[in-house]
């Protein structure tokens, strides 16, 4: 490296290469363009900031987010909705800054997922909390949903890996898928489909439509994947089920 330039680009060339193979597209379009600067930031910064910092930080920005949607009221959803994808910014922080530092941990890696499914069922009670009448418990049903899928998911990949990665379930038609970049192919139509309801697409989905002035979407859009995910989960289970049956 000749001059400080050239050091610069080396840099922002190594950091470039910390965002997943099989990131999400508002993560491959969006988000990157953020979080890849704030990982940069706190590389060089002087004080010993881990991951897990930035993911306790999240998790924080997260928890006011859903308060301030409590509170109802077009600002209030507004900023809830920019809050919370400053929350989902910052969930590639935390990866960006492990794997630039390869300070992976299991505590990490646990503190991540669940910290990232708490604070999107709450902000999705909250929303219904905000907006009233029956909102409150339309949200309520999709959070149940959401805790339904999420806990079969991390029972099913702790028997299976010891760990708390997500990306490690596969469903029933993705058996013969041995890593999550053959799970998140992108020349695939399931991969794209899937995007929707992968978390960095719809928290920025979310957030537009706050800023939109239309807060019943966050329920609505919640409902609609919860219900999406229930009838998967009893569809994997009654196929491995159906399976086992057949191979004895």
């Amino acid at each position: 490296l000749v001059d400080e330039a050239a050091r610069r680009r080396a840099e922002w060339a190594l950091i470039r290469r910390m965002n997943k193979s099989f990131e999400g597209p508002v993560d491959a379009l969006i988000n990157w363009r953020f979080s890849m600067r704030i990982t940069r930031l706190l590389a060089r910064c002087s004080l010993a900031v881990t991951p897990n910092h930035v993911t306790i930080t999240a998790i924080l920005i997260g928890l006011c987010a859903s308060w301030i949607a409590s509170r109802s009221g077009y600002a209030g959803f507004a900023l809830a909705g920019v809050l919370l994808e400053v929350n989902s910014i910052l969930d590639s922080v935390d990866g960006e800054l492990a794997r630039l530092r390869y300070q992976y941990s299991k505590v990490g890696q646990w503190l991540d997922n669940l910290s990232d499914d708490i604070v999107d069922n709450l902000f999705i009670v909250a929303v219904g909390v905000g907006l009233g009448g029956v909102w409150p418990w339309l949200g309520l049903g999709a959070a149940g949903g959401r805790v339904l899928v999420s806990l079969t998911t991390y029972v099913s990949v702790y028997r299976q890996t010891g760990t708390g990665d997500v990306f490690a379930f596969r469903w029933w038609f993705e058996t013969g898928k041995a890593t999550a970049d053959d799970v998140y192919d992108p020349t695939s139509p399931i991969t794209w489909l899937r995007s929707f309801g992968r978390r960095d697409t719809y928290v920025f989905v979310w957030m537009v439509a706050l800023v939109a002035g239309f807060p019943p979407w966050v329920v609505c859009h919640g409902l609609v994947i919860a219900a999406v995910n229930v009838a998967l989960l009893v569809l994997h289970f009654t196929v491995f089920r159906n399976r086992r049956a057949a191979a004895e």
